[in-house]
């Protein structure tokens, strides 16, 4: 009797020993939420006119940027009436209905760059985050997307609305 009392002795202590090992080392089957990350916040937006491949077109080639903090800076470099640098004020909910366009178009999902077959004018938009820059070239309006062609319009359209001053 005694040989049997071991062994169920024997055996009672490896089964609760065997628990609490596979207890401590077993992967806990509650899942554990994931943070949702922040998008990142948009800080400013630049509208790139860089010409056109025709010279006869005489495209405009301009930088537009347009800031969160409703500040704004234009530079003309050829083929526009406005040569130089400028700097201007605008209204800055104009600043988060475009970063509302921007995310509405999936703007940081588009490729980086069009087909540039065949090459007639290059435009870009840069959009500057909190988690650093994001540049989207196109060649030729044909090949752009509607999206992103509403959001080009609709940067450039904030030219018209700010106040503009001929920088120093």
């Amino acid at each position: 009797m005694w040989t049997i009392t071991c062994r169920v002795f024997a055996s009672v202590v490896t089964f609760l020993v065997g628990w609490t090992v596979f207890a401590i080392a077993s992967p806990t089957t509650v899942e554990l939420p994931v943070p949702e990350r922040a998008a990142p916040q948009i800080l400013s937006i630049t509208l790139r006119r860089q010409g056109c491949s025709d010279a006869e077109r005489e495209c405009p080639v301009y930088d537009a940027t347009y800031r969160s903090d409703g500040t704004c800076t234009y530079v003309g470099y050829a083929n526009d009436e406005f040569i130089g640098k400028y700097e201007g004020d605008y209204n800055p909910q104009d600043f988060t209905d475009l970063v509302e366009q921007i995310n509405k178009q999936g703007f940081f999902e588009l490729p980086l760059v069009y087909p540039t077959s065949p090459a007639i004018e290059t435009t870009s938009i840069e959009v500057f985050t909190s988690d650093g820059v994001r540049l989207v070239t196109t060649y030729n309006w044909a090949s752009t997307p509607v999206g992103l062609r509403s959001l080009q319009a609709l940067i450039e359209e904030q030219a018209y609305a700010a106040d503009w001053e001929k920088a120093p």
